[in-house]
C-alpha cells in the first residue's frame, strides 16, 4: 500500500500546476530577457512486460513491472547544456518467473531475482530546434532460474540510445507508438514543460547455438513522463 501511495504522489508531481514568473517572449534581446539560471528535470518511467524461453525439455515464462524515477538538473553552457545527476530510484519492482522442467516446476518471485532494473540518462542532445533524450533501462539476464542458456532481457530505451547492453537493435522492434523522446528547446525558456510518451516493444526469434535450439520472446509496454522546470 505504501508503494502505491508513493507512486501516486510522484505522478501528482507532473500534474500539479507550477507557480512560475510570467512567460518571456523570444523576440526580446538577451539584455531585455530574464533567462533561466538552471532547469530542474524529472523523468518518470513505468513499464510492464513478459518474456518466454524454451530450450530442450524446459521452458521459462516471466512477467515483470517496475516504476523508475530520475531527478537532476541542467544549466546553459554557451551553445550547449551541462547535465547534472541528482537521484535515480526504483520506486517499485514486481516479478515472477515459472520454470517448467521434465519432472518439476519452480516459481521464483521478486525477492529471488538477483538483478533489478535501473535508469541511465546518458545525454540531452541538441538537434536543430529540439532537445533529444538519450536514456535506457539497465537490464538483466534471463531466465533467472537455472538454465542452459541466458538471454539479456531488453528493457526500455529511447531512440537516441546506442549503449544498451542487449545485442538486439531495440529501435527495430518498437511495434506501436514511438520511443523518440524530445522537447522543443524554445519552450523550456518560457514555462514548465511536461510531455508524455508511450510505446510497445515486441521481439521473438528462434536461436540455435552449439546444436541446442532455443526460442526466446520478449515484449513490454512503456510510459514516460518528462518535466523540465526553469529556475530564474
Amino acid at each position: 500500500m505504501a508503494k502505491k501511495l508513493l507512486i501516486l504522489l510522484l505522478i501528482s508531481l507532473f500534474t500539479l500546476p507550477h507557480l512560475l514568473p510570467p512567460a518571456y517572449c523570444f523576440l526580446f534581446t538577451p539584455s531585455d530577457q530574464a533567462l533561466p539560471l538552471w532547469w530542474e528535470i524529472k523523468i518518470l518511467l513505468i513499464s510492464d512486460g513478459n518474456y518466454k524461453v524454451v530450450e530442450k525439455n524446459s521452458s521459462y515464462s516471466g512477467h515483470y513491472s517496475f516504476t523508475l524515477f530520475w531527478t537532476g538538473c541542467m544549466e546553459k553552457d554557451n551553445g550547449d547544456y551541462i547535465l547534472y545527476y541528482e537521484n535515480s530510484e526504483l520506486i517499485s519492482f514486481e516479478a515472477e518467473e515459472k520454470g517448467k522442467f521434465p519432472e518439476s516446476t519452480k516459481i521464483i518471485y521478486t525477492d529471488d531475482f538477483r538483478d533489478k532494473p535501473s535508469f541511465k540518462l546518458n545525454y540531452i542532445l541538441r538537434k536543430g530546434e529540439n532537445l533529444h533524450f538519450d536514456f535506457f533501462v539497465k537490464s538483466f539476464p534471463i531466465p533467472q532460474n537455472e538454465s542452459i542458456r541466458k538471454f539479456q532481457l531488453s528493457l526500455p530505451a529511447s531512440k537516441e540510445n546506442s549503449r544498451h547492453s542487449s545485442d538486439i537493435d531495440y529501435n527495430l522492434f518498437v511495434s506501436k507508438g514511438s520511443n523518440l523522446i524530445f522537447l522543443e528547446e524554445r519552450e523550456i525558456y518560457l514555462d514548465t514543460v511536461e510531455k508524455k510518451f508511450a510505446w510497445k516493444w515486441e521481439y521473438h526469434k528462434p536461436h540455435i547455438q552449439r546444436s541446442i535450439p532455443a526460442f526466446f520472446s520478449s515484449s513490454h509496454d512503456v510510459k514516460v513522463q518528462i518535466s523540465i522546470d526553469p529556475h530564474f
